[in-house]
């Protein structure tokens, strides 16, 4: 196994966020993290990338817990956060190379790297060379991107990655996330964007009111492709909506 968390809980407060979560995700898997806003997805993925202090349970990367093991752990990880905080003083390019710095690339690797992602995302070259701070969304999100794969970390995780980004850009991300679930990493995201969740994902997880209605496989969720992902989660979150909630008012 490469990451399990047991018995994962946090409050802020009298609001209890996440309740005794327990995941399991195997090497290979992309697992994808779905719910309302506010359920606490980022929490949990916050709790798993050490930025919130959970009030109990356990989390293990690759057989190394957090606690113990926290420099080694670190170093196996790549996560773009939903904020997606970069250092705005800095040009593109001087930002990747600053975390190629961080996870110690020798020179080589780095500009290898740099400029294949770079070309991949970008086909404005020049803007490369500007300050991060007038970037749109898009691009400060395809930097972020870059950074977080950069050290080829065996967990990627992502939250919110789709956001911001032009459907060519979606598309080139759907192709990069397929083609970095290889066999020896895992891939954990939170997204509300599930045309590309349908796309990439391998696992789900369903988060509300701070407990996982839905933990298991994309074919078990759709029942082998007879619905959609969005389908299956409104079936799962709102099964009775449509029948309560009368809107006929607006048909006359």
């Amino acid at each position: 196994m490469s990451l399990e968390i047991k018995e994962l809980t946090k409050a802020y407060g009298k609001k209890q966020v996440l309740q005794n979560l327990n995941i399991t995700v195997e090497q290979g898997q992309c697992y994808c993290l779905l719910g309302k806003n506010g359920v606490g997805k980022s929490t949990f993925l916050n709790c798993i990338l050490d930025l919130v202090q959970p009030d109990s349970g356990t989390i293990s990367l690759f057989g190394q817990d957090y606690h113990k093991d926290s420099l080694a752990v670190k170093r196996n990880v790549g996560a773009l956060c939903e904020d997606n905080p970069l250092i705005e003083e800095f040009t593109g390019l001087e930002y990747l190379n600053f975390v190629a710095k961080l996870y110690k690339l020798t020179a080589a690797e780095a500009e290898e790297r740099i400029t294949s992602l770079t070309n991949y995302f970008f086909t404005d070259k020049e803007s490369l060379h500007k300050n991060i701070a007038g970037y749109s969304t898009g691009m400060k999100k395809k930097v972020g991107i870059a950074a977080a794969i950069l050290h080829k970390p065996g967990i990627l995780i992502l939250d919110e990655p789709f956001t911001g980004l032009d459907p060519i850009a979606a598309q080139l991300l759907v192709n990069l996330i397929r083609n970095y679930s290889t066999p020896n990493r895992v891939v954990l995201i939170s997204s509300h964007d599930l045309n590309y969740v349908e796309k990439v994902a391998t696992h789900i997880g369903v988060l509300n009111d701070g407990q996982l209605m839905y933990n298991g496989s994309v074919q078990e969720f759709t029942m082998n492709g007879e619905n959609l992902i969005d389908q299956a989660l409104f079936q799962l979150l709102l099964p009775h909506h449509t029948t309560e909630t009368n809107i006929d008012w607006m048909l006359t």
